[in-house]
């Protein structure tokens, strides 16, 4: 989902703007259009110049433009150059317009944000959840949702640091393969079969699809294996996998319940099927 720069900050009313790979990613025509003062139309035409522009003085930047999918003003989403705050920097150098000065300010004022946040940590995963819920709003998630979700984020921060910390030598799959475990205990299905059953992609998590009480017991999950992992010295992976399963497998036993007693499946919050033909468990 993608949105606009705040109002208050640089007629920020005309960018778009998406969040990707945990930064904002900014629409380079709309910049160009706002930097210039012009439409959309001349402002493409502006950006073609400025192309055969950068490349004649050797700037790189535009090699680095990821084409995300935003949304234009006839309501639907099409791929479209964006860059994220220091490559926006760059390319802002070379474009003539006293509006440019203001750009700057605001650049930097990003930039100090950054910094803020690298140098604690604390304040960077808040304004990472911040981000995130906005992201959530937009999608149009309920506030309960968005509350849910994000108190499963911070879980699963120390849910992965404590698998981290309990493995020694932990290969860069056992956090992907913990989490396929974790739901084939839980959900019987795993990450590739949940993935198919949402409708999304390979690179989509697919929390930000799950249903509300989905999000809790995979919380819950994650959370009691978070203390059970702390508790313990090194352990090999495959004991690390065991208790993950076991404590999956305990609440997996509350949420078929409840689902039952709703009548609808707890992750899609798609109605049950008949039992004669719903799909059997993964062993």
């Amino acid at each position: 989902m993608n949105a606009l720069i705040p109002i208050d900050t640089i007629d920020g009313d005309r960018i778009r703007r998406v969040w990707h790979d945990e930064e904002w990613y900014y629409s380079i025509i709309d910049i160009i259009a706002v930097l210039l003062d012009v439409d959309y139309k001349n402002a493409q035409n502006s950006y073609h110049v400025l192309k055969n522009k950068l490349s004649t003085e050797g700037n790189k930047t535009l090699d680095l433009v990821k084409k995300l999918k935003m949304v234009a003003k006839d309501g639907k989403s099409r791929q479209t150059d964006c860059v994220n705050a220091e490559q926006i920097l760059r390319i802002i150098q070379s474009i003539n317009s006293p509006k440019v000065e203001p750009f700057k300010l605001w650049l930097a004022q990003v930039g100090s944000e950054r910094l803020q946040e690298t140098d604690d940590p604390e304040l960077g995963l808040f304004r990472s959840l911040e981000r995130a819920s906005e992201k959530y709003r937009l999608a149009g998630k309920t506030d309960s949702w968005i509350t849910v979700r994000v108190e499963g984020i911070i879980t699963r921060n120390a849910f992965v640091k404590a698998l981290s910390e309990a493995v020694l030598d932990a290969p860069d799959s056992l956090f992907g393969l913990t989490t396929d475990n974790l739901y084939k205990g839980l959900w019987e299905r795993t990450t590739a079969q949940l993935r198919q059953e949402l409708g999304i992609k390979k690179r989509d998590n697919p929390r930000d699809h799950f249903g509300e009480y989905a999000l809790i017991y995979t919380r819950l999950a994650e959370k009691v294996s978070t203390e059970r992992l702390e508790n313990l010295e090194t352990v090999p992976m495959s004991v690390a996998m065991e208790i993950v399963w076991q404590v999956a497998k305990l609440f997996h036993t509350q949420a078929k319940a409840l689902s039952e007693a709703l009548g609808y499946d707890l992750v899609t919050e798609k109605p049950l099927l008949s039992e004669g033909r719903r799909k059997p468990p993964i062993k």
